[in-house]
């Protein structure tokens, strides 16, 4: 299944509520489908939603900065600015290019958006 679809439909089912880790471990491309996150609890009531999900993405870097690099990619895809990232250096993968794993907690702008990609009706049936 793909990505995208795949966070909107487990988000969509019954165990949204029980979410609060989700692990996106393929570096190559796992910052790419971080904007399925927007809107998630579009469909949801802000007051039944006791914790938003921990993100962990991980990705490659080979910027003169890589954290910098990384957590830019990470805003854009979830177009958020104010997102507070945890980044961490996993390791050189090859000369100058750098695994990254990036932790934070899924903005509730992001999580309520409007603007987001998916709705529940698309995978309940």
């Amino acid at each position: 299944m793909d990505g995208r679809r795949f966070i909107g439909s487990i988000f969509a089912s019954e165990k949204a509520q029980s979410i609060t880790q989700v692990v996106m471990n393929l570096p190559n491309d796992a910052a790419e489908y971080l904007d399925a996150f927007r809107g998630i609890y579009i469909d949801k009531k802000r007051e039944d939603i006791r914790n938003l999900p921990t993100i962990h993405v991980y990705g490659f870097s080979k910027a003169r900065d890589p954290e910098f690099d990384f957590h830019e990619r990470i805003r854009i895809a979830l177009s958020e600015v104010g997102v507070d990232v945890e980044m961490r250096r996993v390791r050189l993968v090859a000369p100058g290019k750098w695994m990254l794993c990036a932790k934070f907690t899924l903005p509730q702008s992001v999580a309520f958006s409007r603007n987001g990609q998916f709705h529940r009706e698309e995978f309940e049936s």
